[in-house]
C-alpha cells in the first residue's frame, strides 16, 4: 500500500470514530425507545400520547442525575400536558453489567421524588441518541422530532428546560 492510500485510510477512520452516525440532530424524528417500567410494564415511546415530551437519560451512580430526577418530578405536575419519561441507560462500570430492575427500585426509592415514567433501558439507547455524557435530556414535539438537547444540570440547563416547557402550555 503507497503512502497516499495509507493517508487517505487514516484519514476516512478518524473521520469515522470523529462521527457519531448514530448521535440524532435537532429536527430528527427520535429512535425508538424500549424498556421496561419500575412496575416491569413495557415502555415504548411509541405507545405514548401526542404530547411534547421530555426524555432524561440519566445513570443511578451520577451525582447530578440523582439532584435533577425531582426537579423533574416537580415540572411533570407543573405540565400536566407534557409526558416526561426519566431512562437509566448505563451499565454497572463495576461489574461491567446491565442494572436490573430491582436496581433501578432500588435507586427510585432513594430519591425524594422522580417522573412517573422511570424506565430501566440499555446503553445502547445511549449510542442511538449519541449522549455524551449525563444527565441529558431530549426535549421531543408531539412529532418526536428533536426540538432540543440539553446536558448536565445547572442553573443554566434549567432554565432551557423551563423556557421550553414554558412554549409546551
Amino acid at each position: 500500500m503507497n503512502i497516499f492510500n495509507r493517508i487517505t485510510l487514516l484519514a476516512v477512520f478518524a473521520l469515522l470514530i470523529t462521527h457519531n452516525s448514530w448521535a440524532i440532530s435537532i429536527g430528527d424524528n427520535s429512535p425508538q425507545i424500549f424498556g421496561r417500567d419500575i412496575s416491569g410494564d413495557i415502555f415504548a415511546l411509541s405507545r405514548l400520547e401526542n404530547k411534547p415530551k421530555v426524555i432524561n437519560f440519566f445513570w443511578i451512580e451520577c451525582k447530578p442525575c440523582q439532584k435533577e430526577l425531582p426537579l423533574l418530578a416537580k415540572k411533570e405536575m407543573q405540565y400536566p400536558g407534557v409526558i416526561f419519561a426519566a431512562i437509566h441507560a448505563e451499565r454497572n462500570q463495576a461489574t461491567d453489567s446491565n442494572y436490573s430492575i430491582e436496581d433501578i427500585q432500588a435507586f427510585a426509592k432513594t430519591l425524594k421524588a422522580h417522573p412517573k415514567l422511570l424506565v430501566l433501558g440499555s446503553d445502547r439507547l445511549k449510542t442511538q441518541f449519541g449522549i455524551k455524557g449525563f444527565p441529558a435530556t431530549v426535549l421531543l414535539g408531539p412529532d418526536n422530532k428533536v426540538e432540543k438537547i440539553i446536558y448536565g444540570f445547572n442553573d443554566n440547563t434549567i432554565k432551557q428546560l423551563s423556557d421550553w416547557l414554558k412554549k409546551q402550555s
